[in-house]
């Protein structure tokens, strides 16, 4: 069994969002989250659609929380320690990453067309 409790509160001290603003976020109960962070719920029995919520509220792929190359390519762990960062900097980044997330997939879709 994996379990991913000390990745998602990591993810979620990033970009400055608790327990009661994520469960607000997902339409998770709160209980949940807790028993996910506090490795009481391992990562093969959550969700699947619970943890693209979870992902999507955190902008970063499923594979984040068990993928270290994954992890490694996003770009708010990517960019850490080069200058001060805010709260407020790391969730632009965060939806930036979205955004070229988004554009790359809408231009595959587009070469495929032709």
């Amino acid at each position: 069994m994996q379990y991913i409790g000390s990745e998602l509160q990591d993810r979620m001290n990033l970009l400055g969002i608790d327990i009661s603003a994520l469960s607000e976020i997902t339409f998770m109960d709160e209980k949940i989250i807790s028993g996910i962070i506090e490795d009481r719920i391992p990562y093969e029995d959550v969700d699947e659609f619970d943890m693209s919520l979870i992902c999507c509220a955190l902008h970063c792929d499923v594979e984040y929380f068990v993928d270290d190359k994954v992890k490694s390519k996003d770009l708010l762990i990517s960019t850490m320690n080069r200058g001060k960062d805010s709260i407020k900097s790391k969730k632009v980044k965060a939806e930036i990453q979205d955004y070229i997330k988004d554009y790359s997939f809408v231009n595959e879709v587009m070469l495929e067309e032709v």
